[in-house]
Order: structure tokens, then C-alpha cells, then sequence
């Protein structure tokens, strides 16, 4: 099916070149209008089938390149090299259709820009932010930085990439909430590519109570224990409990580990396991801590 189109469009398309040069002589068809309607209609079918020829070689333009580019990388999903060109086609035609339809009413584009020349500065200056939004888009996708796949964090938000646009990167975090974040904010905001990195270490970030930690290595040996039904899908002895960051009454933390094999689902899986049983921890400690009792007190040395 997706053949038979392009050959009813590769047909088109020599017909309307054909038309548009002169090849095919629709004098006949035209005779048959009244005199005054003659010309006026031959002006309109040279521009509508300009049109015409315009869409369908920009379509042509389109697929070829992608088609090209995916015989060349073996790529059967969207990469950013296609997400880009799918923006640079929707770029050019809306000025080339912008263009034909000034024609299309026999309008021409100099005296346009000329009349409207201090409007289109004020236009400049209001539609700033959105012509910014779509640079910085355009420069993300070919940049390669960033790829649809994957998982970033973008100042609080953090998830994977599902697609990339001329205004916003669309993210799913954990929660499969969709978040755009404008491309603007993405340029200006320091951004984690976890997917980049060449040792895919998974992090799970936590802050607990010093009064709920006896030592950090007990903490780490519970929680690989809890691992232990998902240890032939983690890599053996990559599990590390790291402590970013002291504050005077708590102790943020990184819980790592690298799996086998890159698997979402298994991600969410564990930290599910891992999050629980950080609950139970610091929940089963907290009513050790509340049942100590008071010091009395007349008890010596008590303040």
C-alpha cells in the first residue's frame, strides 16, 4: 500500500510538472469558460498546481532523506536526526504555503514585507520567546545530546525523553506523568543524561533521620538483602550505598546499582522494593526510639 501511494504521487507529480511547463494544454478545458473567466482561471490552476508540485517534492525531499538515513543506520524507531528533519519539513511549509497563498490572491511578497515592515518588528519582539523556543529546539535535536529514549533530569524533573519538539521536551517520569519542559528552560538548566553515561548505574535518592541510622554499612546490608530476589538481573557486587550529602539532623543518600540489562520496568520494580522497605526501617526504628523512656528528673546528671 505505502508503494502503490508513492507511485500515484511520483505520477502526479510528472503531471503537474507537465501541466506547469506547458506539456499538457488544458486550452480546451479553459474554452469552455466564458472569455472573462479565461485567464483568471489559467492564472489560478499555474499557481495551485505550483503549489501542488511544491508539496509533493517537499514530501519526496522528506521521505527520501529518512528513508536513506534509515538504510544507512538500520534504524527502525524515531532518533533525533528524524524527529529534526520531520521539524524542518513543517518549517518550510508553512512559509512555502504562506508564500503560495499570497500569490494564490495576487499578492506579492516585497510590497508585503514593505507595508507590514514596522508591524513585523513588533511581531519580532512579541514572538521572540516562541522563534527561541524553536532555534533551541532544532539545536537539541541535531546536537545529539539529547536523545529520544532517553532518561535525563532536567532541574527537578526526571524521566525519559518520548519526544522532542519545536517548543518542549516531553517527559515521563516514574509516575507516567507527562512533563514538558520548554526548550528554553532545558538550555539555560543544568541537565543529567543518565543514558549517556558508559556505566549504567541506577541511583535511588534518599534522605533519612540520623536518629533512625545505626551505620551506614548496616543500612547498605539491608537493603542489598532486600535485593535479593533481583540479584541474577543485577551485576554481582555493584551495589553501593553512598552518602552525598551530612545535614545537622539528617544524612541524604545514594542507593546504586547496575543491572544487566536496561530495563524500565525492572527499575521501577526495585526502587518500589527498595523505597518499602526503607519505610519499614525507619518506621520499625522510629517506635523503638518513641518507647525509650524519659530520664526522670531527680536522675543524676540530668539537665
Amino acid at each position: 500500500m505505502k508503494y502503490f501511494i508513492l507511485a500515484f504521487k511520483a505520477l502526479l507529480l510528472v503531471l503537474l510538472i507537465l501541466l506547469y511547463i506547458g506539456e499538457v494544454d488544458i486550452a480546451p478545458l479553459l474554452a469552455m469558460l466564458k472569455s472573462r473567466y479565461r485567464q483568471p482561471m489559467a492564472y489560478y490552476v499555474d499557481v495551485l498546481s505550483g503549489i501542488a508540485i511544491f508539496l509533493l517534492v517537499l514530501d519526496f525531499v522528506q521521505y527520501t532523506v529518512v528513508w536513506f538515513y534509515r538504510r544507512r543506520t538500520k534504524l527502525r524507531a524515531e532518533d533525533n536526526f528524524i524527529v529534526g528533519i520531520g521539524q524542518l519539513y513543517s518549517i518550510i511549509l508553512v512559509i512555502g504555503l504562506t508564500i503560495g497563498l499570497l500569490s494564490l490572491f495576487r499578492i506579492q511578497i516585497k510590497e508585503v514585507l514593505t507595508s507590514i515592515s514596522i508591524i513585523f518588528a513588533g511581531l519580532v519582539l512579541l514572538t521572540k520567546e516562541y522563534v527561541s523556543n524553536v532555534i533551541n529546539g532544532m539545536i537539541m535535536t541535531f546536537s545529539g545530546e539529547l536523545s529520544i529514549g532517553d532518561n535525563i533530569r532536567i532541574g527537578q524533573h526526571r524521566g525519559k525523553i518520548v519526544d522532542i519538539t519545536l517548543q518542549n521536551i516531553h517527559l515521563i517520569n516514574d509516575d507516567d506523568d507527562v512533563i514538558y519542559v520548554p526548550n528554553n528552560v532545558a538550555l539555560m538548566t543544568d541537565i543529567v543524561n543518565y543514558t549517556k553515561r558508559s556505566v549504567k548505574r541506577t541511583s535511588i535518592d534518599f534522605e533519612i533521620d540520623l536518629k533512625y541510622l545505626v551505620t551506614v554499612e548496616e543500612l547498605e546490608r539491608n537493603l542489598v538483602e532486600t535485593l535479593k530476589p533481583f540479584q541474577d538481573l543485577i551485576k554481582e557486587n555493584s551495589y553501593y550505598l553512598r552518602v552525598a550529602e551530612v545535614n545537622r539532623g539528617s544524612v541524604t543518600m545514594k542507593f546504586q546499582y547496575i543491572l544487566n540489562e536496561p530495563n524500565k520496568e525492572l527499575e521501577r520494580a526495585i526502587r518500589r522494593k527498595v523505597v518499602r522497605r526503607l519505610v519499614e526501617i525507619i518506621s520499625g526504628r522510629e517506635k523503638f526510639v518513641d518507647n525509650i523512656p524519659e530520664l526522670p528528673e531527680d536522675f543524676p546528671g540530668h539537665a
